[in-house]
């Protein structure tokens, strides 16, 4: 299937239609480029990454609302979070933030500073791209965003097999001089 780029218009409709068709209590998550969008960090993306809270007993009609919805609107939905990457820093909870209901739905953008962290672990050029600008858009402050990277780096050694905190500090130090080269930190 050939799915469509997702720009602010696509993800408000998702949305209003997600929320039509699961006419239960429940949170979603925004996380990565779908949530970018809606703050002006990028411009569109390619896929809505989201994490959702719902009843247990409620979990197999969200996701045949997220799939019938997905391919509705022939836009690539995934499941997704930072938590899967790297370990949450503390308050990440609070620092969600509220973009609107949608009939019972709340929506939330995941926490600004996990998914920088979890971008930066990742390390690709698109995701240094990403967190460039929501430094530059002001999403995030670097300064904060080293704190929580200090706070996990020594939880990273024990959050999973997979873990590589040795390639996590190169990727946060060339990001560090990302910055640096641009001028927005000194």
């Amino acid at each position: 299937m050939n799915t469509q780029s997702i720009d602010t218009t696509k993800m408000e409709l998702f949305l209003r239609r997600l929320g039509e068709c699961y006419r239960r209590p429940g949170q979603v998550y925004l996380v990565g480029g779908s949530s970018l969008i809606l703050v002006g960090g990028k411009e569109s993306t390619l896929d809505i990454d989201l994490q959702f809270t719902v009843d247990p007993a409620d979990h197999g009609d969200f996701i045949r609302c997220l799939r019938q919805v997905s391919r509705e609107l022939n836009l690539a939905v995934e499941q997704a979070s930072p938590e899967q990457f790297i370990p949450l820093p503390a308050g990440y909870q609070e620092r969600s933030q509220f973009i609107g209901r949608y009939a019972a739905l709340d929506v939330f953008h995941f926490d600004f500073y996990s998914l920088a962290l979890s971008k930066l672990y990742r390390g690709n050029q698109k995701d240094y791209t990403d967190v460039l600008a929501m430094v530059r858009r002001q999403i995030i402050s670097f300064a904060r965003l080293e704190g929580y990277y200090q706070e996990i780096l020594p939880r990273l050694e024990t959050f999973s097999a997979h873990a590589q905190p040795e390639a996590f500090i190169r990727k946060f130090n060339r990001f560090t001089q990302l910055l640096r080269d641009e001028g927005l930190i000194g």
